[in-house]
């Protein structure tokens, strides 16, 4: 919505694949000595040409919101099951020793 009344439409058409790519990917926008690539963001629109200080004002609120999304833990669907450590997986063993044994001593 910010960008559609200061840009042409096929750069506006060029730059939502690309922050949707960015979501869908989880990718983080190009980052150069702790700043916005511009150049790279550009290129990768194909809007190299068309990235005045305007746009990159209008876009940046966009690109910061994708950065502290991607920092966020990913949702509980996305994240696969720990491998239980060392400590956790012997742990469990001398539990399930103990039941069994407990089981078997009263039978």
């Amino acid at each position: 919505m910010r960008i559609a009344p200061i840009s042409a439409k096929r750069v506006l058409e060029n730059i939502r694949p690309y922050l949707t790519s960015l979501i869908i990917y989880r990718k983080r926008p190009p980052i150069l000595n702790g700043h916005l690539d511009w150049t790279a963001i550009g290129e990768a629109c194909g809007i190299e040409d068309d990235m005045t200080a305007e746009l990159r004002k209008q876009l940046r609120p966009a690109l910061d919101a994708i950065i502290r999304w991607l920092k966020a833990p990913p949702v509980a669907d996305d994240v696969s099951p720990a491998k239980p450590s060392a400590r956790t997986g012997k742990a469990e063993a001398v539990k399930k020793t103990a039941a069994t044994f407990s089981a078997f001593q009263f039978q």
